[in-house]
């Protein structure tokens, strides 16, 4: 009787496996970042494959690296650019903030809110002393960075070119009973990774558009610089646009500006800040996900909680493999099987 040359040598598989956990571990530091560049290769994949039909594939893979590098070049030059051309109103703005927590004064307002001078000076010491010491720690991480910014490239790189041979040929070694399984855990995996990453972006261009009325009602000028900001910082997970409406509100109290200071807690944060998150965000991402926005935002609060900044894509990625898994082992069960072992015949497969 011959041999199944398809099965693999358990001490093979087990010597894999070690290799597989000691690398792990030695690499440790890099493995966010080696998961963030997977998952982002996954996103992108569709424009490889359209520049693969012009070029060979690994100069399509490195056209589609350039790419990126290109896109958040510009941005991050764009946002600069912003940036520099209202430092002086900034700088300005700033001031007044620290005059008046110099000596605050509230005008006519100032016996409806009264705001302890001390509380105010006592709140931006400390805020400024957390701000050093972030910037401190990054400068010393800066080689790290550097190293960690060149694995993102080349993993992204090697996942566009190599990715779907690799996968391909892992699925190839599966069990025929788990390809059903693994199809709908692949499709679950790349429409999270979607609406985590598209539909983010897409959040941002949102928050841009509703701040554009806004801050033309609140009369402060530099409409065009606040909405590029609080659409930039809308990219910023959890914290969003609020942080600029703590600066305008805070803006607007030193200059004695109740109305001002009105439309920012009233208008301001629920419209720009709250509604593209509360509503925009969770029905996009709902819609692409196929799963409930609540649990997508306890992946994205739990995993930011558990995991770091990583925790943004892989909290509601496990979340979303853990219901498609266990949607499959109901519909297994339903039609009178198990969910991961399924009947032979292509009519009878087609109907789990």
């Amino acid at each position: 009787m011959p041999s199944d040359t398809s099965r693999i040598d358990p001490v093979t598989l087990a010597l894999l496996s070690g290799i597989l956990l000691a690398a792990a571990a030695l690499f440790w530091p890099l493995l966010d970042v080696v998961i963030l560049a997977l998952s982002v290769a996954v996103v992108i994949y569709p424009v490889h494959r359209f520049l693969s039909r012009f070029m060979p594939g690994a100069a399509a893979a490195g056209a589609t690296v350039a790419a990126v590098v290109i896109v958040l070049l510009a941005s991050g030059a764009f946002v600069t650019l912003v940036l520099a051309r209202n430092a002086e109103y900034l700088i300005g703005i700033l001031g007044i903030i620290a005059d008046w927590i110099a000596a605050p004064t509230l005008g006519e307002a100032g016996a409806l809110l009264p705001i302890p001078q001390d509380d105010i000076a006592a709140l931006f010491a400390g805020q400024a002393a957390n701000l050093k010491a972030s910037l401190s720690g990054t400068a010393a991480l800066a080689p790290l960075m550097g190293v960690k910014i060149i694995v993102f490239f080349l993993t992204l790189y090697v996942a566009l070119h190599k990715g779907a041979e690799a996968v391909k040929g892992l699925a190839s070694h599966l069990p025929a009973a788990f390809g059903d399984a693994v199809g709908r855990m692949s499709k679950v995996t790349v429409d999270t990774l979607y609406a985590i990453y598209v539909v983010h972006v897409a959040t941002s261009v949102i928050t841009f558009f509703l701040a554009l009325p806004f801050f033309y009602v609140l009369g402060y000028g530099h409409v065009l610089f606040y909405s590029v900001m609080a659409g930039v910082f809308q990219l910023v997970p959890i914290i969003g646009p609020s942080l600029i409406m703590l600066f305008l509100g805070i803006f607007a109290l030193s200059i004695g500006d109740m109305r001002g200071a009105v439309l920012v807690a009233l208008v301001g944060y629920p419209v720009v800040c709250a509604l593209p998150d509360i509503y925009f965000r969770p029905l996009m991402m709902g819609r692409r996900a196929s799963i409930h926005p609540v649990i997508m935002w306890i992946g994205f609060f739990g995993g930011l909680a558990v995991m770091g900044i990583i925790g943004f894509v892989l909290g509601p990625l496990f979340l979303a493999l853990l219901v498609a898994g266990y949607a499959t082992l109901i519909r297994g069960r339903r039609s009178g099987s198990a969910a991961l072992i399924l009947p032979e015949s292509p009519e009878l497969r087609s109907k789990v």
